[in-house]
């Protein structure tokens, strides 16, 4: 594998929750839009996130489970990752950006 990029962190997101993050940022006249946290890119955790998905490809129990149940089964931890927590372990942020008139 490549070394993972921003790119690769937020193909990780579920849509749904990216979803959630972009009608949250509406709510308050923002567009969104995402950078690597301060703490910086994740990439070990984004490399095992990956190798994990990829383990898991050919397994139909696997594929009948939503993207948020898969996310919870490589973050058993959190009993439920949300998006939050998920930002956090891949080392992304999500930036609000004001809309202009």
């Amino acid at each position: 594998m490549t070394h993972p990029s921003l790119s690769d962190a937020l193909d990780l997101l579920p849509e749904a929750w990216a979803g959630d993050i972009a009608d949250d940022a509406a709510g308050q006249g923002c567009d969104v839009s995402y950078a690597i946290a301060r703490s910086d890119l994740r990439t070990v955790t984004i490399e095992r996130v990956r190798r994990h998905f990829a383990a898991r490809e050919d397994d139909m129990d696997w594929q009948e489970l939503s993207q948020g149940q898969q996310l919870d089964e490589v973050f058993p931890e959190y009993n439920g990752v949300g998006w939050p927590d998920l930002l956090d372990e891949l080392g992304i942020t999500p930036v609000y950006l004001v809309r202009t008139p």
